[in-house]
C-alpha cells in the first residue's frame, strides 16, 4: 500500500524516545502503546488526546496536563507506535485501530469521553468517533481535512511513482474524512489559526461544514500559527475549551 510505504512514513512520522514511564500500555497488533492517564476527578469525563507528528505524549503529560485538569476533566495522552516508550513502527494505516484499543482498555463510557486530535492526530481522533459514534465530544485543533494536500512528499519519491488514481483510491478507502465526520453527531469544536501555514484555514472550514453534528462550532484564532495556536491565543483558547467541555457535560462538579 502506498500510504504504508516505509519511505512515505519516514517523511510523515518523526518518533523520539523518552524515559518517562507511562501509566499503562495497550497491546495492539505488532506493538505496545504507551498511555499517560491523569484521572483525579471520579465524577468527570476524560479527554483522550492524539498529538501531532513531531510531539510526544509524555511531553504533553508533563507540560500540558494541567490545562485540562484545571478545566475539571481527566486526561489521557496516547503515544503513537514507535514514539516515546511505545514499541512498533508508525504508519498511516496500521495505526487506525489503535485508538479503539486504548478506548477499550480505559473502560470509560463513550458518553463520558471527549476525543482531541491535534494536527496529524486529527486523523485518528476522527477515526475513533467514526468507529464509536456514541463518544460525547470531538475537538480538532490545526486539523487535516484532505490527506492528499498534506502529502506533497509523495510526488517527490522516485521509488514510489504512484498514479494519482491509485493514491486517491487508497485515501478514499482509509481516510475519507468527509464521510467519517458526516456520520458523527456528537459535540464538535474545530480550532484553527488564521495564519496556519502548514494547514491553511480551509481545512478547518471543510471539517466544520462536513460534520453531521447539530452541536458544532468553528473558532478561527487571529494570532499564532500551526504550532503556536495555544499560547498565542491563550485566554480565548482556554475559554473556548472550557465552554465546550461544559456543554458536553464532562466537567467535574468538585470545586
Amino acid at each position: 500500500m502506498i500510504l504504508d510505504h516505509p519511505v512515505v512514513n519516514r517523511n510523515i512520522f518523526f518518533p523520539r524516545s523518552t524515559t518517562i514511564e507511562p501509566s499503562f500500555f495497550v497491546e495492539v497488533e505488532d506493538a505496545n502503546i504507551a498511555c499517560y492517564l491523569q484521572q483525579p476527578f471520579p465524577d468527570a469525563g476524560t479527554i483522550l488526546y492524539f498529538h501531532g507528528n513531531g510531539e510526544l505524549a509524555s511531553e504533553y503529560a508533563t507540560d500540558y496536563a494541567d490545562l485540562f485538569l484545571e478545566r475539571g476533566v481527566n486526561v489521557c495522552f496516547v503515544e503513537y507506535r514507535g514514539y516515546g516508550m511505545s514499541t512498533g513502527v508508525p504508519t498511516l494505516i496500521n495505526m487506525l485501530g489503535d485508538g479503539e484499543k486504548v478506548f477499550q482498555k480505559l473502560g470509560i463510557a463513550p458518553e463520558k469521553l471527549v476525543v482531541f486530535g491535534r494536527s496529524l492526530g486529527s486523523l485518528y481522533a476522527i477515526e475513533l468517533v467514526h468507529r464509536i459514534p456514541q463518544i460525547a465530544g470531538l475537538v480538532l485543533e490545526s486539523a487535516i481535512a484532505n490527506l492528499r494536500e498534506s502529502l506533497p512528499i509523495i510526488d517527490e519519491i522516485e521509488e514510489l511513482k504512484p498514479s494519482e488514481m491509485e493514491l486517491m483510491a487508497e485515501i478514499d478507502t482509509y481516510f475519507n474524512l468527509q464521510q467519517k465526520l458526516q456520520s458523527y453527531t456528537g459535540h464538535l469544536l474545530v480550532l484553527h489559526a488564521e495564519h496556519d501555514r502548514a494547514l491553511n484555514r480551509s481545512h478547518a472550514d471543510r471539517l466544520h461544514t462536513w460534520a453531521g453534528s447539530p452541536h458544532k462550532k468553528l473558532v478561527i484564532f487571529p494570532q499564532g500559527n500551526h504550532n503556536s495556536i495555544l499560547y498565542a491565543n491563550f485566554p480565548s483558547y482556554l475559554q473556548e475549551l472550557a465552554e465546550f467541555l461544559q456543554q458536553v457535560g464532562v466537567r467535574s462538579s468538585i470545586p
